[in-house]
């Protein structure tokens, strides 16, 4: 429980490949009409992963015809775009012919390819991430016209959410393991129900990248796609083994050494220290909004801390989120008092990770210097704490 290690792709350099758009004897030519396009640019850009490299535009004629013709010396993942900023992905070989037809009303989602059909296996895997995105999005409409977040219908409707991204989810590994030797696999594992959220976020999900590196490296190796997989495994893996240190030396640390320092954001993106509340007695707490017993555990609290605030208690509260909205949304309708932060990178979390925390609630009671002198406490035996130490 890190960070979302899923992010660190932007960080990855494009590989070396020779190039040259706009040239009648490329190896790859890419034609199609868009009617309601005329007159107008259209971009092509190749994609690695999440980032892209600008290759060419061209000028679609008065019926809306374009064409590209640029050299490749191995599969690439190519974006179509328009003025708009919208994307048709195309997965293109040296050698390919390929035509696109779009559509008058729509153009990353209205199109028919021909002559490329890996691309238009990724048009079939964009098509049903569109739908899953319609679902999703419409839960979360309903959920936000919610107030009470723990009733029967707030709980149905998240269930439901998280049954419509397991689909996916699943729709994507059977995709993967069905085209193991397919550079369209890369494609699925990248896909995101949000610009925040990926399909395959979690640490076990690793195994994915790691067949699919294993596969492509041989029979792609020159392909930027295969090159920039590789490197994130590696990254990735890296960073789990360092989780894993990290996970022994924070159980070791917490229970020799009493504090280990947490710098987070609260609700108004400001960084508030751990540390900098030595000299009061702070209930550090974890916690998340989706969790109904966490929150119930942090009612209780509220009288206690109202309590005991004006003699120097304090409550440092950690919540094992991922969405700012949802997360603000639960603090402002339970109207808790005290400091809340959120790394917003649920299901890793440094902090959880470094305090040990394997379920919610979980707390810490620590002591005006900083020392740790209980852990998971509550109720009156949290009281009879806070009178022995204000």
């Amino acid at each position: 429980m890190i960070n979302n290690i899923c992010k660190r792709t932007t960080g990855l350099l494009l590989g070396v490949l020779l190039l040259s758009a706009c040239n009648n004897d490329g190896n790859i030519k890419i034609s199609g009409v868009y009617p309601s396009g005329a007159g107008e640019y259209l971009s092509l850009k190749m994609l690695n992963i999440n980032e892209m490299q600008f290759i060419d535009s061209v000028k679609a004629s008065s019926k809306g015809n374009f064409k590209f013709n640029l050299d490749l010396k191995n599969p690439e993942l190519l974006a179509l775009s328009n003025k708009e900023g919208e994307i048709i992905n195309l997965l293109v070989f040296p050698e390919d012919e390929i035509h696109v037809e779009i559509t008058e009303d729509a153009f990353s989602t209205g199109y028919n390819i021909s002559g490329s059909e890996e691309s238009e296996k990724i048009r079939k895997l964009v098509e049903t991430m569109n739908i899953t995105r319609f679902k999703l999005d419409s839960i979360r409409t309903a959920l936000d016209e919610i107030e009470d977040m723990e009733s029967p219908m707030a709980q149905v409707l998240v269930s439901t959410y998280q049954q419509v991204f397991l689909n996916q989810k699943r729709n994507n590994i059977r995709f993967v393991v069905e085209n193991i030797n397919s550079l369209s696999s890369v494609y699925a594992l990248y896909q995101r129900v949000s610009p925040e959220i990926y399909l395959f976020d979690k640490v076990q999900d690793i195994q994915y990248l790691k067949i699919v590196a294993d596969s492509i490296k041989v029979k792609y190796p020159g392909s930027t796609l295969t090159s920039s997989l590789v490197k994130d495994l590696q990254a990735r893996l890296s960073e789990y083994n360092a989780m894993k240190v990290l996970d022994e030396f924070s159980k070791t640390e917490v229970l020799e050494s009493g504090l280990i320092d947490l710098n987070i954001e609260d609700t108004d993106g400001e960084t508030v220290s751990l540390k900098a509340l030595k000299g009061k007695v702070v209930l550090l707490n974890f916690w998340a909004s989706w969790d109904s017993k966490s929150r119930n555990s942090n009612r209780s609290l509220i009288s206690i801390y109202n309590t005991y605030h004006n003699r120097g208690f304090e409550i440092y509260s950690v919540a094992l989120d991922n969405d700012r909205n949802t997360w603000r949304r639960a603090i402002d309708f339970e109207e808790y008092p005290w400091i809340n932060v959120s790394e917003l990178t649920y299901p890793y979390s440094y902090a959880a990770t470094s305090y040990n925390i394997e379920s919610i609630p979980s707390n810490y009671l620590i002591d005006r210097e900083g020392n740790i002198v209980a852990r998971n406490i509550s109720g009156k035996v949290l009281a009879t704490w806070l009178d022995n130490l204000l």
